[in-house]
Protein backbone atom coordinates (compact mmCIF):
# COMPACT_ATOMS: atom_id res chain seq x y z
CA UNK A 1 0.00 0.00 0.00
CA UNK A 2 1.64 3.42 -0.65
CA UNK A 3 0.03 5.49 1.88
CA UNK A 4 1.77 8.84 0.40
CA UNK A 5 -0.06 8.57 -2.87
CA UNK A 6 -3.40 7.32 -1.25
CA UNK A 7 -2.68 10.39 0.97
CA UNK A 8 -2.12 13.06 -2.08
CA UNK A 9 -5.27 11.52 -4.13
CA UNK A 10 -7.18 12.24 -0.68
CA UNK A 11 -6.02 15.70 -0.89
CA UNK A 12 -6.87 16.37 -4.27
CA UNK A 13 -10.21 14.69 -3.62
CA UNK A 14 -10.81 17.08 -1.11
CA UNK A 15 -9.25 20.03 -2.55
CA UNK A 16 -11.55 18.81 -6.10
CA UNK A 17 -14.57 19.37 -4.28
CA UNK A 18 -13.66 22.44 -2.35
CA UNK A 19 -12.59 24.13 -5.66
CA UNK A 20 -15.28 23.16 -8.01
CA UNK A 21 -17.82 24.72 -6.51
CA UNK A 22 -21.71 25.28 -7.64
CA UNK A 23 -22.58 27.21 -10.80
CA UNK A 24 -25.45 29.69 -11.62
CA UNK A 25 -27.64 26.52 -12.80
CA UNK A 26 -28.58 25.62 -9.39
CA UNK A 27 -31.17 27.29 -8.12
CA UNK A 28 -32.36 25.99 -4.82
CA UNK A 29 -36.60 26.99 -4.38
CA UNK A 30 -36.77 29.87 -2.56
CA UNK A 31 -39.08 29.93 1.28
CA UNK A 32 -42.11 31.45 -0.71
CA UNK A 33 -42.22 28.99 -3.16
CA UNK A 34 -45.25 26.99 -4.01
CA UNK A 35 -44.48 23.44 -2.56
CA UNK A 36 -41.46 24.57 -0.70
CA UNK A 37 -42.95 23.38 2.60
CA UNK A 38 -43.81 20.07 1.56
CA UNK A 39 -40.57 19.69 -0.43
CA UNK A 40 -38.68 20.66 3.40
CA UNK A 41 -41.11 18.38 4.91
CA UNK A 42 -39.95 15.79 2.54
CA UNK A 43 -36.80 16.45 3.36
CA UNK A 44 -36.79 16.38 7.01
CA UNK A 45 -38.65 13.04 6.95
CA UNK A 46 -35.71 11.21 4.76
CA UNK A 47 -32.16 11.90 5.69
CA UNK A 48 -30.57 11.12 2.31
CA UNK A 49 -32.35 13.72 1.16
CA UNK A 50 -31.94 16.01 3.96
CA UNK A 51 -28.31 15.37 3.92
CA UNK A 52 -27.84 15.98 0.15
CA UNK A 53 -29.92 19.04 0.15
CA UNK A 54 -27.55 20.54 3.03
CA UNK A 55 -24.86 19.69 0.41
CA UNK A 56 -26.35 21.59 -2.54
CA UNK A 57 -26.82 24.55 0.30
CA UNK A 58 -22.80 24.85 0.33
CA UNK A 59 -23.31 26.35 -3.38
CA UNK A 60 -25.47 29.53 -2.08
CA UNK A 61 -22.41 31.71 -0.07
CA UNK A 62 -17.91 31.75 0.00
CA UNK A 63 -16.83 30.22 2.92
CA UNK A 64 -14.08 28.80 4.47
CA UNK A 65 -12.77 25.38 4.25
CA UNK A 66 -10.50 22.85 6.17
CA UNK A 67 -9.33 19.38 6.18
CA UNK A 68 -7.52 17.34 8.57
CA UNK A 69 -6.12 13.68 7.83
CA UNK A 70 -3.84 11.72 9.94
CA UNK A 71 -0.17 12.33 9.56
CA UNK A 72 -0.21 15.76 10.01
CA UNK A 73 -1.87 16.32 6.14
CA UNK A 74 -3.79 19.15 6.41
CA UNK A 75 -5.71 21.58 4.02
CA UNK A 76 -7.36 25.53 4.51
CA UNK A 77 -8.45 27.56 1.93
CA UNK A 78 -11.68 29.87 0.86
CA UNK A 79 -14.03 29.03 -1.97
CA UNK A 80 -16.84 31.68 -3.78
CA UNK A 81 -19.42 28.76 -5.16
CA UNK A 82 -21.21 30.84 -7.42
CA UNK A 83 -18.16 33.13 -8.75
CA UNK A 84 -16.75 29.48 -9.17
CA UNK A 85 -13.34 30.60 -7.65
CA UNK A 86 -11.13 28.97 -4.71
CA UNK A 87 -7.62 28.87 -3.02
CA UNK A 88 -6.45 26.62 -0.96
CA UNK A 89 -2.95 25.51 0.08
CA UNK A 90 -2.39 22.02 1.63
CA UNK A 91 0.48 20.47 3.20
CA UNK A 92 1.42 16.64 2.99
CA UNK A 93 2.53 16.21 6.43
CA UNK A 94 4.90 12.88 7.09
CA UNK A 95 3.14 11.02 4.31
CA UNK A 96 5.01 13.56 2.03
CA UNK A 97 7.97 15.17 3.84
CA UNK A 98 6.26 17.95 3.99
CA UNK A 99 5.09 18.97 0.53
CA UNK A 100 3.44 21.94 0.83
CA UNK A 101 0.91 22.82 -2.13
CA UNK A 102 -1.65 25.27 -3.12
CA UNK A 103 -4.75 24.99 -6.11
CA UNK A 104 -6.74 27.92 -7.65
CA UNK A 105 -9.75 28.05 -9.31
CA UNK A 106 -10.79 30.65 -11.77
CA UNK A 107 -13.67 29.77 -13.55
CA UNK A 108 -13.01 26.33 -15.62
CA UNK A 109 -9.56 26.61 -14.76
CA UNK A 110 -7.09 25.05 -12.17
CA UNK A 111 -3.60 26.00 -11.48
CA UNK A 112 -1.32 23.99 -9.30
CA UNK A 113 1.99 24.36 -7.53
CA UNK A 114 3.67 21.95 -5.66
CA UNK A 115 6.96 22.39 -3.60
CA UNK A 116 9.30 19.91 -2.00
CA UNK A 117 9.57 15.99 -2.98
CA UNK A 118 6.08 15.49 -4.61
CA UNK A 119 6.69 18.70 -6.65
CA UNK A 120 9.63 16.92 -8.09
CA UNK A 121 7.81 13.87 -9.32
CA UNK A 122 4.98 16.11 -10.49
CA UNK A 123 7.05 18.18 -12.87
CA UNK A 124 6.39 21.72 -13.07
CA UNK A 125 9.87 23.30 -12.46
CA UNK A 126 8.44 25.13 -9.58
CA UNK A 127 5.82 27.11 -11.32
CA UNK A 128 1.81 26.91 -11.55
CA UNK A 129 0.69 24.00 -13.29
CA UNK A 130 -2.51 25.11 -15.26
CA UNK A 131 -5.56 22.88 -15.95
CA UNK A 132 -8.46 23.23 -18.19
CA UNK A 133 -10.78 21.13 -16.49
CA UNK A 134 -13.34 20.91 -19.58
CA UNK A 135 -10.27 18.71 -21.48
CA UNK A 136 -10.41 16.16 -18.75
CA UNK A 137 -11.26 12.74 -20.09
CA UNK A 138 -14.19 10.91 -18.50
CA UNK A 139 -13.44 8.58 -15.27
CA UNK A 140 -10.39 10.28 -14.87
CA UNK A 141 -9.03 11.02 -10.78
CA UNK A 142 -9.15 14.81 -11.32
CA UNK A 143 -12.69 14.53 -12.67
CA UNK A 144 -14.13 16.27 -9.86
CA UNK A 145 -12.47 19.34 -11.08
CA UNK A 146 -14.59 19.24 -13.98
CA UNK A 147 -17.50 21.03 -12.76
CA UNK A 148 -19.50 18.88 -14.87
CA UNK A 149 -20.69 17.72 -10.52
CA UNK A 150 -20.84 21.41 -8.91
CA UNK A 151 -19.71 20.72 -5.31
CA UNK A 152 -19.26 16.92 -6.15
CA UNK A 153 -22.95 16.51 -4.90
CA UNK A 154 -24.01 14.24 -7.12
CA UNK A 155 -20.64 12.19 -7.11
CA UNK A 156 -21.07 11.82 -3.45
CA UNK A 157 -25.09 11.13 -3.20
CA UNK A 158 -24.94 8.33 -5.52
CA UNK A 159 -21.69 7.27 -3.16
CA UNK A 160 -23.49 7.43 -0.26
CA UNK A 161 -26.03 4.33 1.60
CA UNK A 162 -27.66 3.63 4.65
CA UNK A 163 -27.69 7.55 6.06
CA UNK A 164 -29.23 7.31 9.15
CA UNK A 165 -30.16 10.75 11.97
CA UNK A 166 -28.37 10.12 14.64
CA UNK A 167 -29.00 13.81 16.12
CA UNK A 168 -30.29 17.02 15.35
CA UNK A 169 -28.21 17.79 12.51
CA UNK A 170 -26.19 14.85 13.13
CA UNK A 171 -25.78 12.11 10.19
CA UNK A 172 -23.79 8.63 10.07
CA UNK A 173 -24.09 5.78 6.98
CA UNK A 174 -21.30 4.90 4.25
CA UNK A 175 -19.85 5.81 1.34
CA UNK A 176 -19.55 3.28 -1.67
CA UNK A 177 -15.48 4.11 -2.78
CA UNK A 178 -16.29 1.64 -6.12
CA UNK A 179 -19.20 4.51 -7.55
CA UNK A 180 -16.75 7.54 -7.20
CA UNK A 181 -14.51 7.71 -9.98
CA UNK A 182 -11.60 9.01 -7.88
CA UNK A 183 -11.31 6.06 -6.48
CA UNK A 184 -13.79 3.40 -7.68
CA UNK A 185 -12.30 -0.33 -10.04
CA UNK A 186 -8.81 -0.62 -10.73
CA UNK A 187 -8.04 2.72 -8.65
CA UNK A 188 -8.72 1.41 -5.83
CA UNK A 189 -7.04 -2.00 -6.27
CA UNK A 190 -3.93 0.04 -7.38
CA UNK A 191 -3.90 1.69 -4.30
CA UNK A 192 -4.25 -1.61 -2.49
CA UNK A 193 -7.57 -1.17 -0.68
CA UNK A 194 -10.75 -3.33 0.12
CA UNK A 195 -13.28 -2.47 -2.32
CA UNK A 196 -15.81 -2.15 0.18
CA UNK A 197 -17.92 1.36 2.05
CA UNK A 198 -16.62 3.24 4.29
CA UNK A 199 -18.28 4.98 7.28
CA UNK A 200 -18.71 8.67 7.50
CA UNK A 201 -20.66 11.29 10.25
CA UNK A 202 -22.03 14.55 9.31
CA UNK A 203 -22.73 17.50 11.02
CA UNK A 204 -25.41 19.78 9.57
CA UNK A 205 -26.49 23.53 10.51
CA UNK A 206 -28.89 25.84 9.45
CA UNK A 207 -30.22 22.97 6.80
CA UNK A 208 -26.03 23.49 5.72
CA UNK A 209 -23.42 20.67 5.83
CA UNK A 210 -20.57 22.12 8.02
CA UNK A 211 -18.50 18.74 8.52
CA UNK A 212 -18.40 15.61 7.20
CA UNK A 213 -15.68 13.10 8.82
CA UNK A 214 -14.93 9.74 6.55
CA UNK A 215 -13.15 6.88 7.88
CA UNK A 216 -10.55 5.70 5.41
CA UNK A 217 -8.89 2.95 7.77
CA UNK A 218 -10.81 0.19 6.09
CA UNK A 219 -9.07 0.65 3.13
CA UNK A 220 -5.40 0.86 4.62
CA UNK A 221 -5.33 1.16 8.68
CA UNK A 222 -2.89 4.33 8.38
CA UNK A 223 -5.07 6.23 6.39
CA UNK A 224 -7.58 6.49 9.18
CA UNK A 225 -10.27 9.77 9.09
CA UNK A 226 -10.58 12.51 6.85
CA UNK A 227 -12.37 15.63 8.28
CA UNK A 228 -13.43 18.60 6.07
CA UNK A 229 -15.38 21.22 7.69
CA UNK A 230 -17.28 24.74 6.34
CA UNK A 231 -17.43 28.05 8.28
CA UNK A 232 -17.39 31.69 7.95
CA UNK A 233 -19.70 32.01 5.46
CA UNK A 234 -19.99 35.30 3.32
CA UNK A 235 -16.20 36.00 4.28
CA UNK A 236 -14.92 37.63 1.30
CA UNK A 237 -12.96 35.76 -1.01
CA UNK A 238 -10.44 37.40 -4.09
CA UNK A 239 -8.86 35.01 -6.00
CA UNK A 240 -6.14 36.12 -9.13
CA UNK A 241 -4.76 34.09 -11.99
CA UNK A 242 -1.17 33.74 -11.54
CA UNK A 243 1.05 35.51 -13.72
CA UNK A 244 1.55 34.09 -16.67
CA UNK A 245 5.10 34.44 -16.61
CA UNK A 246 4.95 31.48 -13.97
CA UNK A 247 2.96 28.96 -15.52
CA UNK A 248 3.43 25.91 -17.32
CA UNK A 249 0.69 23.48 -18.54
CA UNK A 250 -0.04 20.63 -16.10
CA UNK A 251 2.65 17.63 -17.13
CA UNK A 252 1.78 14.08 -17.47
CA UNK A 253 3.52 12.71 -14.59
CA UNK A 254 1.09 14.82 -12.62
CA UNK A 255 -1.28 12.89 -13.72
CA UNK A 256 0.64 9.93 -13.92
CA UNK A 257 1.49 10.04 -10.08
CA UNK A 258 -2.28 10.30 -9.10
CA UNK A 259 -3.44 6.89 -11.63
CA UNK A 260 -5.31 9.21 -13.69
Amino acid sequence: MNNRRLAFAGLVLAAAVTVTGCGPNDKPAASGAPGAAAEQAAQQADPTTELAAAVTKLNQDTMKVSMTMVGGISMTGVADPKAQTADVKMTMGAAGKGTEMEVRKVGTDVYMKIGGELGKLAGGGGKWMHLDTTKLPGGSSLGALSGDDPAGTKTLMKAVTDVKRTGEGTFSGTIDLTKSPQYGGDKLKELGGKIKPVPFTAKVDQGRLVEMTIDMSSIAPSAGKMTSTYSDFGTPVSVSRPDKSEITELPSQFKGLLGS
